[in-house]
């Protein structure tokens, strides 16, 4: 009798673990499939695709909390003080990682507000590159260097970005040094000739039409600027191109550019 009873009672505790280790595997297996199929639904809107990731990996996070819950209170195991114990080191990790949480609550920020999304070309502090990937804690950038530079969330939403690839058109500034004795009109004449040949120069567009300026007096010289605009792509192609080029143009045309120089009169008195 005595037997029996140790039987049975084994025996409903074995179907508990069996019943638990199904509610545990099915459970993932739902949490994941739900996390494809929303992922796969999303994909068909115009969704960043870091924001896609980030509700996957929330729906996947709450689908294994909510299954391992169901399989302990199967077992028969209060599930009461396990939330409250897992609130208090909740709060524990929140006081402890308080500089990772500001970092999350950026990323969050930034996926929902989208100043940028992925494979977007920005400009961040001295960081020039393309998105490769933005998570909950950082944002990941390709310089044109190919190099990978990781930073933090909470620093970008707290500093100007320059997004190019919303406004790709951007300005290229070449200053010119000029002596006071040149024709103005004739260097002015020559390098925008230069600025409307050279490839890559945004002309079909009025607003972006090449221009040169009188910037200001020096010492030594006058100062003349010259501004075109070009596709974000094409900026250090365009400023190279323009710099070596404008030099070789007043040259040919004995414009020489002047160097610094002091005139020393002396009064003979």
């Amino acid at each position: 009798m005595q037997i029996d009873k140790i039987w049975n009672i084994s025996f409903d505790f074995m179907l508990k673990i069996a019943g638990s280790l199904a509610i545990l595997i099915i459970g993932i297996i739902l949490s994941r499939l739900i996390a494809y199929l929303f992922g796969k639904a999303m994909k068909k809107t115009n969704v960043d695709i870091s924001l896609i990731n980030f509700f996957k990996r929330v729906i996947r996070i709450i689908g294994y909390i909510i299954v391992i819950i169901s399989a302990l209170s199967n077992l028969g195991i209060s599930t009461t003080g396990i939330i409250a114990s897992f609130s208090a080191v909740a709060a524990a990790f929140a006081l402890a990682l308080k500089d990772s949480l500001s970092d999350i609550a950026s990323g969050v920020v930034i996926l929902f507000t989208r100043p940028f999304k992925t494979n977007d070309f920005i400009e961040f502090d001295e960081h020039r590159g393309y998105v490769e990937k933005i998570d909950l804690m950082h944002t990941y950038i390709r310089t044109y260097d190919d190099t990978n530079v990781i930073i933090p969330n909470s620093n970008i939403t707290t500093t100007k970005v320059n997004n190019f690839t919303t406004n790709p058109e951007v300005r290229v500034q070449v200053f010119i040094p000029i002596s006071y004795d040149a024709d103005f009109d004739k260097v002015k004449e020559i390098v925008v000739k230069r600025m409307r040949n050279t490839d890559k120069v945004i002309l079909n567009i009025e607003k972006f039409t090449p221009v040169v300026r009188l910037e200001k007096y020096q010492d030594s010289s006058i100062e003349a600027i010259a501004r075109c605009w070009v596709n974000f792509r094409d900026y250090w192609q365009v400023y190279y191109s323009l710099t070596e080029n404008i030099k070789k143009d007043l040259d040919a045309n004995n414009l020489i550019i002047p160097y610094s120089q002091l005139d020393v009169h002396i009064d003979n008195k």
